[in-house]
């Protein structure tokens, strides 16, 4: 026998389960791609392009102005307040974390900071609705010239996210990296 009923029988159960499962699993399948879809077109209406990053946010958005160059860190002139371009650049890349330069001293009301794994930005108020947006070339760079404003929340080791030190302490027991 070959588990089907004999002609004429009752039919088998299992038919309608199987047709029942296959199209749910169908209706899953045809919601997964349409928000996947969705998710990928609400990404590039915003600007951010599939696996955009912040450093080409900058480049290709905001005006480069050389004059404004400090060190290994370039800049750029961007339309809006430090928090508002802040949110520009954070909806193309989200950043490791992000910093307020409010506190301490010499530090400028309102300037922002943003740590990615490769280089950071700094974004200060330049003029009436525009921000100095400064890109460091790599993360090393950008922490020694910030370090000022962040070197009490991030480590000057590239890739490490969060605060803290990215080094061992040593002394007996203590393990070293």
């Amino acid at each position: 026998m070959t588990g089907q009923p004999p002609p004429g029988g009752p039919p088998d159960p299992r038919r309608r389960l199987n047709k029942t499962r296959n199209i749910i699993i169908g209706v899953i399948v045809v919601l997964t791609v349409f928000a996947l879809i969705g998710a990928c077109t609400a990404r590039v209406a915003r600007g951010g392009g599939i696996g955009g990053s912040a450093r080409d946010h900058i480049t290709q958005n905001y005006e480069r102005d050389t004059a404004l160059d400090e060190g290994d860190v370039d800049a750029y002139v961007a339309n809006g307040t430090p928090a508002e371009v802040a949110n520009e650049i954070r909806d193309a890349e989200r950043p490791s974390d992000q910093r307020s330069g409010a506190s301490g001293a010499g530090n400028i009301a309102g300037t922002q900071f943003l740590q990615y794994p490769d280089y950071l930005v700094g974004l200060f108020p330049l003029a009436a609705g525009t921000t100095r947006v400064m890109l460091s070339r790599d993360y090393r760079s950008g922490y020694h010239h910030y370090h000022p404003y962040v070197g009490a929340f991030w480590v000057p080791t590239p890739r490490y996210a969060g605060s803290g030190s990215g080094n061992r302490g040593g002394g007996s027991g203590g393990g070293g990296k």
